[in-house]
């Protein structure tokens, strides 16, 4: 990586021997700009940036102190080196006011400027490693946060890492094309206050965007970003917009879900450069995360209820049948991964009749057979055998201190290869995995027992009842007190 360099000086012989007294290339720096002026040299400054400045301090215009005063005024970050003819201790102790590096007197001396500059690119690659390590370091936090592996502490943390405030609602938004146009979409929502980009760290031509703020000023980006790129090969997929943070992960399932949907179905896709996972033609949002805590709640009525609004709103906005089939394949993913019962068999199948549908009241009845399926077929495992057994240890000690590291050693697998394997295969990690047998458990205690809620909290494995209770919310979308008291009277388990 080469540096930036920028010299200033009123003397046109000065500025030569500064390009030739040392071996600029060699010592890691490109000499961008050569001005004659403090004017020239602020001009230049608005639209470019430099990582080092050596500038005289006596021209006409102004001198090299008042140079660098406005440029910190305008935010600019370099080293400087000032160079005079001649020694003064009110410029130097001016200079080091405002973060100059050094102060050499003319005629410079060599060593002493080559050693200055070499202290100098010792820092900027220090800074430049730890802007990598924290970059690094929000990517990976948003990555854990995509996947729910954060806990509201870390999440704090990870906010704490960005330079404004990133306030809900949120919405993914996932970018496939060619490098040119990912790092311009980039480069425009961090234009526009967006900070929380992923650029690269899933596969190469892949970005994305945890954007934060309303839907409609969202919307408004994206027609921008449609116009500016009408003829490049990219795509895009927006996800849910969700005002709690601890459901990001729900969006980004949708989103992955659209992905394989992508690979291995691509006629049940609408064909088009932007797909909204939860919209309509006419921006009627279709309400998937409430499906999904239906689907976790496992009331056969509420999921109806829910299966019945989506549909309802497919039919009044006149949905075309190739959007109808690509919400009902999502649909029927989410009864898939929650449902073990159902087979791979069961999955082609379904599938299949997706694809054959001909009117939306056929594809809702096809839910009913699928939900009636799901009863039927309670003791059937589509797991291989190792997952098996680990799903067997967490229904078994889910009331005690329990970690994918434990299980595993019990098993005599590395816990990397056991995470992997559970989370292929169950599309949950195994912390979830075990989050939604206890809140399961604790739902049985809530419809069938007067336990307290302190009582539920501690009998199924959870120390901090206030922990329990935002997980149980976070899943079911109701408080248990709320459950328990909708519930009780009624409830017809999935």
């Amino acid at each position: 990586m080469k540096y930036k360099l920028m010299f200033v000086d009123d003397e046109y012989m000065i500025l030569e021997g500064l390009k030739m007294i040392l071996n600029w290339s060699e010592l890691g720096f490109e000499v961008v700009k050569t001005a004659k002026s403090s004017d020239e040299a602020l001009n230049y400054l608005k639209d470019h940036e430099i990582d080092l400045l050596i500038t005289d301090i006596n021209m006409p215009d102004m001198s090299g102190i008042e140079l660098v005063k406005q440029t910190q005024l305008k935010t600019k970050d370099f080293f400087t080196i000032i160079l005079s003819g001649y020694e003064e201790f009110d410029f130097v102790k001016k200079g080091m006011q405002l973060g100059v590096k050094n102060y050499l007197v003319k005629p410079v001396n060599k060593e002493e400027l080559k050693k200055s500059v070499l202290e100098i690119r010792s820092e900027l690659e220090n800074r430049q490693l730890q802007k990598e390590q924290k970059e690094l370091y929000r990517e990976t936090g948003l990555i854990l946060w995509l996947n729910d592996e954060l806990n509201e502490g870390e999440f704090q943390g990870l906010l704490r890492q960005f330079p404004s405030t990133v306030e809900p609602p949120y919405t993914i938004l996932l970018f496939n094309g060619p490098a040119d146009v990912l790092k311009a979409v980039a480069d425009y929502f961090m234009d526009i206050g967006q900070p929380m980009t992923i650029y690269g760290r899933f596969n190469e031509d892949q970005l994305i965007v945890i954007y934060n703020g309303s839907r409609q000023k969202l919307l408004l980006s994206v027609r921008m970003i449609e116009q500016q790129f009408t003829g490049a090969n990219w795509q895009m997929i927006i996800s849910e917009t969700i005002e709690a943070w601890e459901n990001l992960y729900k969006s980004f399932e949708k989103i992955k879900q659209i992905q394989s949907l992508q690979a291995f179905y691509p006629d049940l896709l609408p064909h088009k450069k932007v797909l909204k996972a939860d919209t309509l033609n006419k921006e009627a949002e279709l309400p998937f995360l409430s499906f999904n805590e239906a689907l976790t709640i496992g009331d056969r009525k509420t999921i109806h209820q829910e299966l019945d609004k989506i549909f309802e709103q497919l039919l009044s906005a006149q949905a075309d049948p190739e959007q109808v089939k690509y919400i009902s394949f999502l649909l029927f993913t989410d009864i898939y991964r929650q449902s073990p019962a159902l087979s791979s068999d069961d999955y082609e199948q379904v599938i299949a009749e997706i694809r054959t549908g001909n009117t939306i009241m056929d594809l809702r009845q096809l839910f009913d057979t699928i939900l009636i399926k799901t009863r039927d077929q309670k003791s059937r495992k589509r797991y291989s055998e190792t997952v098996q057994h680990a799903i067997e240890i967490i229904n078994e000690l889910y009331t005690k201190e329990l970690s994918l590291k434990s299980a595993a050693e019990t098993l005599h697998l590395s816990v990397v290869y056991l995470g992997q394997l559970f989370k292929k295969e169950t599309e949950l990690s195994f912390n979830q995995y075990l989050n939604l047998v206890r809140i399961k458990r604790a739902q049985h205690l809530l419809l069938h027992t007067q336990q307290t809620i302190n009582e539920i909290s501690e009998s199924i494995g959870y120390n901090n009842t206030n922990y329990f209770s935002k997980l149980f919310k976070k899943l079911n979308g109701l408080t248990p007190k709320e459950f328990r008291d909708k519930y009780r009277e009624e409830y017809d388990s999935l």
